[in-house]
């Protein structure tokens, strides 16, 4: 057997494997650190040359060897890349003069861009139009089967025509094959004709150049491909030139050396199996798995458990003698005992659903912590997984932020890009306007918030910008109004209509709003600015099209960009992806979204061509994806320390544990031992889980589930309330507290629709003007008055044209019925009478819509827009605003009136089916009742003991002034009983 010092020896294997289980990385660069005598001389592996899958690797590895080589500050290491590096305009290592003669690849949004072109192209010609979101989905679609094609080196499609016998099926499959000429045909002529490659064509050109460059002049040191399965044909032709060189070797990942030669060829055949990649590369290289020795240095032995996931997941003809071969783990002991040995440190949780799966996944991740781990990992695909247990860690000041990225569009630079593009399509919208002004990249001088209140909340008052523009904007508001204008100028004009010229008309309404220095610095911000840039480049071959076809497809491309994160990340903590799991080692995995179509998730169906049709190409198989995502989990669920998660139910739906989950699950319980996978005491988290949500039983019901009771002091209490105020006090007290204590004013939402509200401002408004004679008596004047009113409110003139039949007929009624009344007119007249109550003055005060002077006593009239208060209402004093006014009246609190009694008040119903409805009783009767009913009232709430409930009185709960949220009245009010 070749020692660790005979690694780099002449003679030594060419082919390698570091089992699963085994930190991959760590071994590899303790391996070469020995062979090289490293730690004595710091520059022996300057020359040597290793490849790795991805750029973590190859910052690990670099760590590693530092590690290995004792920790010193001097060493030079050898050149470390990544094999992902072959897919772009960079050249590998020594490679220059080999491929020299290559084109550049193509950009993949001027591909896409290129195929978006030929895609329209097609659609025009059979008279289809659809539309350019669409036209990308297609041409994307497209690309990924180019990106098949080069994986497997196809290049012949001559019997893409022919796959399809049956004549049921053929005119469709004509359609389809004509379609997919794009492919066959046209993009291979264009590529031609622009003297460029394919990305994955060049990398594997790149790598035959390279091969071929080194076995003409092979490299002075040690080259290594260390971790690829050799799934691409790129990374096999490197393996193999690598192989030939005198100084070359292949490590490959997880490797089952141990197999048997038929179950080599069983696997062999199982595209979906965790080893199958593997074994199809080692036929490629000319290998079988027995002749392939292990790393001499391996840092943990885990071959327990590498054997039980091996026939865990063994292939389905395989697992008809399984209780023989569950037998035949056990070298001494029962089969039982064998198995429970593999599991030690492995255990399997089930959630109730994916928000119980992230808290068990924190809570194991802060238990880690508290333990002193040096390092624990969270691996799973779900990303929206991953961001929860991200956020969940944040409770403890733990911040760990998922290294696959986050969405763009989730980051304050892709909200602020969404923000202003919104604004830029409809700049005159007030929800589009409030986001960009409250945008934090957004520096526009003025009083941002004050205009959102004074302006743009409510209904919409305007029909454009220069409509907004022209309104009476309050003051203080003119400059941010200026500065909105001077922006959009820099982007108007016909000459701006293909994607370049929208892209350069952005970064100028960008830097106009003084958005540049904050939106496109930091990752997020040179993210968003490539997108714009790609964006502007894929839609070059469309030189004329709309901005809503620009932003469409912006957006459409901004949900696959992710963005990494800064900074070093928590020192002990990591969220990863599968992806980035690769080769990573952790003292604690915690392997979530164990679920079928999670992990794994299956492929989704291709739009042009089924799977059979696929194999018949020549095309990867979709199950060869699987078999990767396999080879994933089972050299993670290797480690020495791993915890499986998985869901009962996902979205509202029972799931399904993964398939791996499940045979594992049936073999443990095959050999008797199903407790196996249960986590040992005081290590399951799902009671601690279940502590954090039980209350104390001290506590009958959590503090937020109680009806407030506030009581403030009594000088803070209100000193003065309008008439329609005291209902308020009577039907929601809690509703005064917030608005006269806590000077709390309810916002109306932006763009709201006109309502009940402003119909009456409006209508009240008319009837005002009528009656102080600027408006002529007349039906058709008062309705014109009316709409004119509505309109300024913000009521779209549709709707203005669809209800003035019925507009015009109340109005009739009104004026029929006012014609008839007597006395001098005081409309909208105001009121005041001070009481002396509790020891303490308070001011009552009023607006009376209508009042007449008869000389010998008055009538008050209120026009209502909805339904007048009932009869019983004001006898019980729930509804006290017209005695309240007779009140003032009869005392002459009212403006440029007499002190007279009142004889009349009278509602007036001012809608479709319109009333005249008069008060029942004495007027003078009914204002000393409600003056006796105010004084009880306020002296009430004027003892300091007096809370202010929350629409105590359950039959008028359905009239919510704005505070039922705030009281959390939902929260509490089917427990408590009327107060």
């Amino acid at each position: 057997m070749t020692g660790a010092r005979d690694l780099l020896h002449p003679g030594a294997p060419r082919l390698w494997t570091i089992p699963a289980g085994t930190p991959f990385l760590r071994s590899l660069a303790r391996g070469l650190a020995e062979a090289s005598d490293l730690a004595a001389r710091p520059d022996a592996l300057q020359d040597a040359l290793i490849y790795v899958p991805n750029r973590r690797s190859a910052r690990t590895l670099a760590m590693e060897l530092l590690m290995a080589a004792g920790g010193g500050a001097a060493l030079l290491p050898p050149e470390i890349r990544a094999l992902g590096d072959m897919e772009t305009d960079e050249a590998p290592s020594g490679a220059e003069e080999a491929l020299a003669g290559l084109g550049p690849a193509l950009s993949e949004a001027k591909r896409t861009g290129a195929l978006m072109r030929m895609v329209q192209a097609y659609f025009e010609q059979t008279g289809t139009f659809i539309p350019l979101p669409g036209v990308l989905a297609a041409a994307t679609a497209l690309g990924q089967l180019l990106d098949q094609a080069a994986l497997a080196g196809l290049e012949d499609w001559s019997n893409l025509h022919g796959l399809v016998t049956d004549r049921s099926l053929a005119r469709h499959w004509e359609r389809s094959a004509k379609f997919l000429e794009i492919v066959t045909e046209q993009w291979p002529a264009w590529l031609e004709a622009q003297g460029a490659n394919d990305p994955l064509v060049r990398r594997r050109k790149a790598a035959e150049a390279l091969a071929e460059h080194w076995r003409l002049q092979p490299p002075a040191g040690p080259v290594i491909i260390a971790g690829s399965t050799g799934s691409t044909p790129a990374s096999l032709t490197l393996m193999r030139a690598a192989m030939a060189l005198p100084h070359g070797m292949v490590v490959l990942p997880g490797l089952d050396h141990t197999v048997s030669e038929p179950d080599w060829i069983a696997i062999s055949t199982v595209a979906n199996h965790h080893q199958s990649a593997l074994f199809s590369t080692l036929s490629s290289l000319g290998y079988g798995p027995r002749e392939v020795p292990v790393w001499p240095i391996v840092e943990a032995d885990q071959s327990a458990r590498r054997r039980l996931i091996d026939e865990a997941l063994a292939p389905a003809d395989l697992t008809g003698d399984w209780r023989d071969r569950i037998r035949a783990l056990a070298s001494d002991g029962t089969a039982g005992d064998a198995v429970s040995a593999a599991l030690d440190g492995f255990d399997l949780i089930e959630a109730t659903d994916e928000a119980h799966e992230a808290e068990l996944a924190a809570l194991i991740m802060r238990a880690g912590l508290e333990r002193g781990d040096d390092h624990i990992a969270l691996v799973t695909p779900d990303a929206d997984l991953a961001r929860r247990v991200s956020a969940l860690l944040k409770r403890w000041d733990v911040v760990v932020e998922p290294s696959a990225g986050t969405p763009l569009m989730r980051t304050s630079a892709g909200l602020a890009l969404a923000d202003i593009l919104a604004w830029w399509q409809e700049p005159d919208h007030p929800v589009h306007l409030a986001a960009l002004l409250k945008s934090p990249v957004t520096n526009l001088p003025g009083d941002k918030d004050g205009f959102e209140r004074a302006v743009l909340r409510g209904p919409r008052r305007w029909a454009d910008f220069e409509g907004l523009a022209a309104l009476g904007i309050p003051a203080g508001h003119g400059a941010l109004v200026t500065g909105l204008r001077a922006s959009l100028e820099t982007v108007q004009g016909p000459e701006m209509r293909g994607g370049f010229s929208w892209a350069s008309g952005l970064s100028g309404l960008v830097e106009a709003l003084g958005a540049t220095s904050r939106l496109w610095r930091g990752a997020a911000g040179e993210a968003a600015a490539r997108l714009v840039d790609e964006t502007a480049t894929l839609l070059e071959p469309f030189p004329d099209h709309p901005l809503s076809t620009f932003v469409d497809v912006l957006l459409a491309r901004a949900g696959a960009v992710l963005v990494t994160p800064e900074g070093p990340g928590h020192p002990r903590l990591s969220i990863w992806g599968p992806l980035e799991a690769r080769l990573q080692s952790a003292d604690h995995l915690i392997l979530a979204g164990l679920n079928e179509d999670v992990w794994p998730k299956r492929p989704g169906a291709d739009p042009f061509l089924p799977s059979h049709f696929k194999r018949e190409l020549g095309l990867p198989d979709p199950e060869a994806r699987m078999g990767l995502m396999a080879h994933d989990f089972a050299g993670l669920a290797c480690a020495r320390r791993v915890t499986c998660l998985y869901a009962e139910r996902r979205g509202d739906a029972p799931a399904v544990a993964s398939r791996w989950i499940w045979r594992l699950k049936t073999l443990v319980q095959g050999a008797g031992v199903a407790t196996a996978l249960d986590p040992a005491p005081g290590a399951d988290p799902r009671p601690w889980a279940r502590a954090l949500w039980t209350l104390p039983d001290a506590l009958e019901k959590p503090v937020g589930f109680a009806m407030p009771r506030p009581r403030p002091p009594v000088e803070f209490r209100p000193d003065r309330l309008s008439v329609t105020r005291v209902d308020w006090l009577q039907r929601d007290p809690y509703a005064i507290y917030a608005e006269s204590v806590l000077g709390l004013r309810k916002l109306d939402p932006l763009n709201k629709p006109v309502g009940p509200a402003e119909r009456g401002t409006a209508i009240h408004s008319a009837l005002e003007q009528v009656g102080r004679g600027t408006v002529a008596f007349d039906a058709g004047a008062l309705t014109k008055a009316i709409e004119q009113a509505l309109a300024e409110a913000g009521l779209p003139a549709s709707e203005l044209v669809a209800g003035r039949a019925v507009t015009a007929q109340t109005a009739a009624w009104c004026l029929d019925w006012l014609a008839e009344r007597k006395g001098t007119v005081h409309p909208e007249v105001k009121g005041q009478l001070t009481f002396d109550i509790a020891g303490a003055p308070f001011l009552l005060t009023a607006k009376a819509d209508r009042i007449e002077d008869r000389g010998d006593g008055l009538a008050i009239l209120d026009f209502k827009t909805g339904t007048p208060p009932t009869q019983s209402q004001i006898a019980t004093g729930l509804a006290q605003q017209m005695p309240l006014q007779a009140l003032i009246a009869r005392s002459g609190g009212f403006e440029g009136l007499p002190q007279r009694a009142v004889d009349e008040l009278t509602y007036v119903a001012f809608k479709a089916k319109p009333l005249a409805r008069g008060i029942d009783g004495d007027p003078n009767a009914l204002a000393d009742e409600a003056e006796a009913g105010l004084v009880r009232l306020v002296t009430s709430y004027r003892n300091p003991d007096q809370p202010f409930l929350s629409a105590p009185r359950t039959q008028f709960v359905g009239y919510d002034y704005g505070y039922n949220r705030l009281a959390r009245r939902a929260e509490w009010a089917a427990e408590t009983a009327d107060e």
